[in-house]
């Protein structure tokens, strides 16, 4: 069992500095990038979810991006009107490293990487030392993936697990529980999604066990947007409050129709449960933005009737 634990929290460390690694390849300055856009958000509030979408997509990090959010409210640079549309943004920007670890590239690895590490010591100049790094990246937490599938292999020989897991298709109150255990404890979503990935190549969990982990999983990645709104105002307050607040309605709405969810999904791609995993997350998401973008105000509005 130890054996399998430090495998695991290895996979987990590489697959993490590749996502660094990735996002640190690409120079973007949040507190910059949100500013310039800003006054053209507060006219096309639409916009908003556009923007929260992009920055996450590069930071591979919605929790980032709220607690960036969180405190563009706290200093009344943003309104809570605009901050709910660009964290409904980075909900659906966050489901692009699902995507991406969903591809098999793994036979290409090792020339991606020669050809990087080659490309880094030529010397060609900045732009191309920083494409350098973000395909090292990218092989890296390809990398993390596949030890994390190997990692979990033994696990097939203990039966508490296995049945855990089984029950989750009974019962998935539980799986929903474990998601948002999963992603409060290493606050990170696109890290517990591809742990998920992992699992489900290893034979352990299919597209209808899967679903109640996500919707889980959005809820748990709230805790970092919470802590971070402790020390501000109230309107920071609120917008922590909204980020949970939408993640439970979405995880409430589409809880009737997960089995729905689910033969989507596998319609889409019915030979691979990384994919059907990967654009399940992506639908939800997408979903949960159109359902709810024309409540925006309603909701801001009741944030202001129980934040006080």
């Amino acid at each position: 069992m130890t054996y399998i634990f430090i495998n695991f929290i290895i996979s987990i460390f590489v697959f993490f500095f590749g996502m660094i690694l990735m996002t640190k390849s690409i120079i973007l300055d949040r507190e910059k990038f949100f500013q310039k856009p800003l006054k053209i958000i507060k006219k096309h509030p639409s916009l908003g979810v556009l923007l929260g979408l992009i920055v996450t997509m590069f930071t591979q990090s919605s929790s980032a991006t709220s607690v960036l959010v969180v405190s563009f409210v706290n200093g009344n640079i943003l309104g809570l009107y605009e901050a709910t549309a660009i964290i409904m943004g980075a909900n659906i920007g966050t489901t692009f490293t699902s995507q991406l670890v969903s591809f098999n590239i793994y036979t290409y690895i090792p020339y991606i990487i020669f050809c990087s590490i080659l490309i880094y010591y030529l010397k060609l100049g900045s732009l191309f030392e920083k494409i350098s790094k973000f395909f090292i990246g990218l092989c890296l937490l390809f990398m993390g993936m596949h030890l994390m599938c190997y990692s979990l292999l033994p696990l097939k020989n203990l039966m508490a697990f296995s049945d855990l897991l089984k029950s989750v298709a009974q019962s998935p109150n539980k799986g929903i529980l474990i998601g948002a255990l999963t992603t409060a404890i290493i606050q990170s979503s696109s890290t517990s999604i591809a742990m998920l990935q992992s699992l489900s190549v290893t034979g352990f969990v299919n597209i209808s066990q899967a679903i109640p982990i996500i919707i889980g999983q959005n809820i748990g990645t709230c805790v970092t947007t919470l802590f971070s709104s402790i020390v501000t105002n109230i309107d920071g307050k609120r917008t922590a409050f909204i980020h949970i607040l939408l993640n439970i309605l979405g995880t409430l709405t589409i809880y009737p129709f997960i089995n729905t969810l689910a033969t989507v999904s596998i319609k889409l791609s019915p030979d691979n449960v990384v994919r059907q995993i990967a654009h399940a997350h992506t639908l939800f998401n997408i979903f949960f933005v159109i359902l709810f973008f024309p409540f925006i105000k309603p909701i801001v509005s009741l944030s202001k009737k129980i934040i006080k």
